[in-house]
């Protein structure tokens, strides 16, 4: 498998380990909720019959003041506790209706309380009526006495039976809590190592394709450095052999002519051999201008603007810094031949009339210009142009891998107004040897 498959693979396995996870978390909340409910549930219960014990322990109070002061206040006060006791065992038959034992049980304890009040109620009947002696009120304590007595026993195994449900629930949330916990961490762990796995192989794959990226640049510099080693072999080439000929070919016709001085044919030979130097200089220095190594940047430069102004027909107003000093060789050339390319894509795509150039130097920088007042470029090349680097033809690609090879950086601004390139390199001085200008002789040569 392919690094890009392994970083996806990577990828997929952690995001169905967190969906995986995310849906078995969401399964255990769910019952821990549930199970937090039931819990809930059995304390409501054991709240309720706590309630119960007090009410009727209560009604139970008030019973015995009632029949031993008869104070009729009392009356009044008895019954909203009695009925506060038929609240409490509704609210208790309500909360254990899923139950079937406690159902039973709370049944039960309905039957008692009813008799309990229904013996409260007797008792007091008896007090209010007069009919009240120590013996009948006995009679009547003991039974009251052996209801309670009926009652705790009920409500005690109903307790119990509370406190089971409550152990086991507490057991289940604790159980769930704990899956939770292993669910979400082996997942969350799991997850982060396969994060980690696609993280490794992504950068490993921005590492591959930066040394490929790299690898390209020093190959595009190779190319373009061997292109100008070509290009100044076969400037050389034409100086030295086809405009040797030419000239050499250009003296014999001369000599013809001193014999037959009014043959037009020798007069239009001598006016093509003339056309052809001239071409071959102007093709040799385009190629590579000695100037550019004999007298530097400034030179080069001018003898081109000067040239592509007269080939062209658009006026260019070329300014260049006295203090631009002799640079480096391979930042001289890089410059000429941005300058170069800049002003055939203004011939060729701008359709301005005018130009300006601009060589600058400040502290350890130059600065090169080049503008045109023509229809600028489309936005969508321009926009590929800067986030992409592409769209502007091989050309442009040239410039901008020979200004990054020299440690500089290009730059395009456009509209519709024009176009205009900047270039900005660095201006380390050519080294003492390299700026001794040229011999004569080597001028000559």
């Amino acid at each position: 498998m392919s690094s890009n498959g392994k970083a996806n693979a990577a990828l997929a396995a952690a995001l169905i380990f967190l969906f995986l996870s995310s849906a078995s978390a969401y399964l255990a909340f769910s019952r821990l909720y549930t199970t937090e409910g039931w819990v809930r549930h059995t304390r409501d219960v054991q709240s309720a019959l706590a309630q119960f014990a007090m009410t009727t322990a209560r009604a139970g109070r008030l019973r015995a003041e009632y029949v031993d002061s008869g104070d009729p206040a009392l009356l009044d006060r008895q019954a909203e506790v009695i009925n506060q006791v038929r609240l409490t065992l509704t609210s208790l038959q309500r909360l254990t209706g899923d139950n079937e034992q406690q159902e039973a049980n709370c049944k039960s304890l309905a039957d008692l309380t009813e008799q309990r009040i229904m013996l409260i109620n007797q008792a007091i009947e008896l007090k209010r009526s007069g009919k009240s002696t120590l013996t009948a009120q006995a009679a009547m304590t003991r039974q009251i006495v052996d209801n309670a007595a009926d009652t705790d026993d009920l409500m005690q195994r109903m307790y119990t039976a509370e406190e089971q449900l409550l152990s086991q629930r507490e057991s289940r949330l604790s159980g769930s809590s704990t899956a939770i916990a292993v669910i979400l961490t082996v997942s969350l762990f799991l997850a982060l190592i396969l994060f980690v796995v696609h993280h490794r192989l992504l950068v490993d794959q921005v590492a591959a394709r930066a040394r490929a990226e790299t690898a390209q640049r020093a190959l595009s510099a190779r190319l373009l450095n061997v292109q100008d080693v070509e290009r100044r072999k076969f400037a050389r080439e034409l100086h030295d052999s086809v405009g040797q000929h030419l000239a050499a070919l250009k003296m014999a016709i001369s000599i013809l002519q001193k014999k037959l001085p009014v043959d037009p044919i020798l007069q239009d030979c001598l006016k093509l051999l003339d056309d052809s130097i001239a071409e071959t200089r102007t093709i040799s220095h385009l190629l590579h201008p000695p100037l550019l190594d004999e007298a530097g940047l400034n030179s080069a430069c001018r003898w081109f603007v000067e040239g592509f102004a007269n080939r062209s027909g658009i006026a260019v107003d070329l300014e260049i810094d006295d203090r631009v000093v002799r640079l480096p060789e391979e930042v001289e050339l890089a410059l000429f031949r941005v300058l170069q390319e800049s002003l055939t894509n203004v011939h060729r795509h701008s359709g301005a009339k005018r130009a300006d150039v601009s060589l600058r130097a400040a502290g350890n920088q130059v600065t090169m210009r080049v503008k045109d007042y023509g229809h600028g470029m489309p936005a969508a090349v321009l926009q590929n142009l800067r986030e992409h680097g592409t769209g502007a033809g091989v050309g442009f690609a040239g410039m901008t891998e020979r200004i990054r090879e020299i440690g500089g950086r290009l730059q395009v601004h456009s509209n519709a107004t024009g176009t205009e390139i900047e270039v900005v390199a660095p201006a380390r001085q050519r080294s003492p040897e390299a700026s001794i200008p040229p011999s004569m002789e080597e001028v000559k040569k």
